[in-house]
């Protein structure tokens, strides 16, 4: 019995450090939308339930959204049911910037996740299917972007050794930094960084950052 209850116990840990957490970035003002565009109802439910739905496909239970200027809304949306099956993170300091926001979210996810898939509420157009392809060629240290507009990008899956340099980001640029230090890269100033594999992903160029994004957006899957 003792024999049953260890097997139990490694069979866990192994599947706990398997897991990836998916952490959705949603701390922003949105100041050219002029209001939550978080809770905006696109086809029957708000913009940020459409990712967290994709997010909890790819990774069940383990989904994480990083609030900030909006949190007492989407908070209560939470409550209300509006915004389900996610985890948020509430950073104060969200006008700091998106980079910010990262190493706030990194910092609170439990030490024992083999990755993190960090993706922004608002891309809209993103397939299930894309996301996945992230996921295939993740090995576990290396860190796999989304590559649209002749540039790399989020969505992006970064290994268990880069959250250290997750938690030290700061400013508006995100995680790009890191997405340009890989060992590959003849420019790149960090030999001991992780390596950085792209996948094209055309449709992370789509984001809501605008009402008119947004009507062309309707017109689009209304088409």
């Amino acid at each position: 019995m003792a024999q049953d209850m260890v097997k139990q116990m490694r069979v866990t840990s192994v599947k706990k450090s398997n897991q990836i957490a998916v952490m959705i970035m949603a701390a922003g003002q949105a100041s050219r939308f002029g209001s939550c565009k978080q809770l905006t109802i696109i086809e029957g439910k708000p913009l940020l339930q459409h990712c967290i739905d994709k997010a909890n496909q790819l990774s069940p239970d383990q989904v994480y959204v990083v609030t900030g200027a909006w949190h007492s809304a989407i908070s209560a949306a939470r409550i209300n049911a509006d915004i389900q099956n996610a985890t948020l993170i509430k950073h104060i300091d969200w006008i700091n910037g998106l980079g910010s926001s990262i190493a706030q979210g990194v910092s609170r996810l439990a030490p024992d996740y083999s990755g993190v898939l960090i993706l922004l509420a608002d891309q809209i157009a993103l397939e299930v299917a894309e996301l996945q392809q992230l996921i295939t060629r993740f090995n576990g240290s290396n860190i796999v972007c989304g590559y649209y507009q002749n540039k790399r990008g989020v969505p992006a899956i970064f290994g268990a050794n880069s959250f250290s340099r997750l938690q030290a980001l700061t400013g508006d640029q995100g995680a790009k930094s890191l997405l340009y230090r890989s060992h590959s890269d003849n420019d790149c100033p960090d030999s001991n960084a992780p390596e950085v594999i792209e996948y094209p992903m055309p449709a992370a160029a789509i984001d809501i950052d605008c009402r008119e994004d947004l009507q062309k957006w309707l017109k689009r899957s209304a088409g």
